[in-house]
């Protein structure tokens, strides 16, 4: 579990990004499904990272001068909403609770908001991401600039006057950059994630067997992951037989399942937030053509020959690129590409059969906002982070192929592990869970 404490661990260390401004950063909303019943609320990832504070149409302001003070707008206590559909923390809870400096009622912030950000030049906030905020900093940005050009825009300065701009500026890189490392309690909680996602693969296997619906796989799957702590998923299951896994994010999962196929599963459980995210590509039946096995194979080696390439000061492009290897070598021993390495990498005729990176970043979100390049360099890997390796090879029904390819048309593999950056190397957190 993570403690109030790193939270606010995580609000001061912004300061190596913000000296002097005002951060605003709003929490989700509440959305209607239907009528009157609203979605499962799913707390805004950033707006978690640095506040754990799980309800609906918040608002975090925190101010660095360069001292940090933290302000919270929250919905208000009230006993009617307690009675029908639950507490909330209220004024009194987002101070002694979640250790807000000042807490005050979101009906509010129209009238405290603009005093706070007069202080200000420096407004550290996405635009577009709550309309509240969007009309309120549009109105000081314009009340800032009649108050130099006057009400028609015409320029009444001295040579002695300045002029001090308003600068908005996005502080998501700045807190995505903050999520790049992992803390020792956000790897227990991915470590959770994974846990309880290999419970759920291995149950699969128990039941895997031609006839049944990939819909029943995912209900069993989710239902492991329910019953073993995890209330969510990171993500829409895929559950993808035969010709459907070439379809990379497919969710229909509403075919049945042949014996002479394989079935790719692309899940994974969320645990306090945190994501973890597996892929295995089984058979449905004991045996499998030879062709689509040697197709596993590549695959499989390709993505164990990536992992081991994992350490500190190498790059995902690193990674993607000894998949990349491996996998266009394989497709060259199966005579389905043919000419030099080069030739194929330049002219991208793998795209056909693999056409989606290798990794993503993983944590808070299963595809994490952490950025992937700095000052136009890749990042390079250090202990913290964690991230996936996910190559694949796709033989859709869509393409043309040769008549010894048509026996593949139809096969997608995917095999996908979390790994996680350690000071000597890394460790595949899902190793445990069943490749065959």
């Amino acid at each position: 579990m993570i403690n109030q404490k790193e939270y606010k661990t995580r609000r001061q260390k912004l300061s190596q990004f913000i000296n002097e401004g005002v951060l605003i950063l709003p929490g989700n909303i509440s959305y209607i499904r239907n009528h009157d019943v609203e979605f499962d609320f799913r707390q805004n990832s950033d707006f978690w990272y640095l506040s754990g504070f799980n309800e609906p149409n918040a608002i975090m302001v925190i101010t660095f001068t360069p001292a940090v003070e933290y302000i919270l707008f929250v919905e208000p206590y009230d006993v009617n909403y307690h009675i029908w559909l639950g507490e909330r923390a209220g004024i009194e809870g987002a101070i002694n609770n979640f250790m807000a400096d000042k807490a005050y009622p979101i009906n509010e912030i129209n009238n405290i908001l603009p005093e706070i950000i007069l202080e200000f030049n420096n407004i550290y906030y996405r635009n577009g991401s709550n309309p509240t905020i969007d009309s309120i900093i549009n109105k000081y940005s314009n009340s800032n600039l009649r108050s130099v050009t006057g009400s028609r825009g015409n320029y009444n300065l001295r040579k002695s006057d300045t002029i001090e701009s308003t600068n908005i500026i996005d502080p998501i890189p700045f807190i995505s950059q903050l999520r790049l490392y992992k803390s020792d309690n956000e790897i227990d909680l991915i470590k959770n994630a994974v846990n309880i996602s290999k419970i759920g693969f291995e149950h699969i296997l128990n039941i895997l067997k031609p006839g049944i619906n990939e819909y029943e796989i995912q209900t069993e799957l989710e239902y492991q992951f329910r019953k073993n702590g995890a209330r969510y998923n990171a993500y829409p299951s895929i559950v993808a037989s035969g010709e459907n896994a070439c379809v990379l994010h497919y969710i229909n999962n509403n075919s049945t399942l042949n014996a002479d196929e394989f079935i790719l599963i692309d899940a994974g459980a969320e645990y306090e937030n945190y994501a973890s995210d597996i892929t295995r590509t089984y058979p449905i039946n004991k045996t499998v053509n030879t062709l689509r096995q040697m197709i596993y194979d590549v695959v499989f080696d390709a993505q164990q020959n990536a992992i081991k390439s994992v350490k500190p000061g190498a790059t995902l492009s690193d990674i993607h690129k000894t998949a990349l290897k491996v996998l266009i070598q394989g497709l060259k021993d199966i005579k389905i590409l043919e000419g030099s390495f080069d030739e194929i990498i330049e002219n991208g005729l793998y795209k056909e059969f693999y056409m989606h990176g290798t990794s993503h970043w993983l944590g808070l979100d299963v595809h994490d906002t952490c950025p992937y390049t700095l000052n136009q360099k890749d990042i390079s890997l250090a202990p913290g982070m964690i991230f996936t390796v996910e190559p694949g090879l796709y033989f859709s029904n869509r393409s043309n192929y040769s008549n010894k390819n048509k026996i593949l048309s139809g096969t997608g593999i995917r095999i996908e592990d979390d790994i996680l950056v350690t000071k000597n190397g890394y460790i595949n957190l899902s190793t445990d869970i069943s490749y065959r």
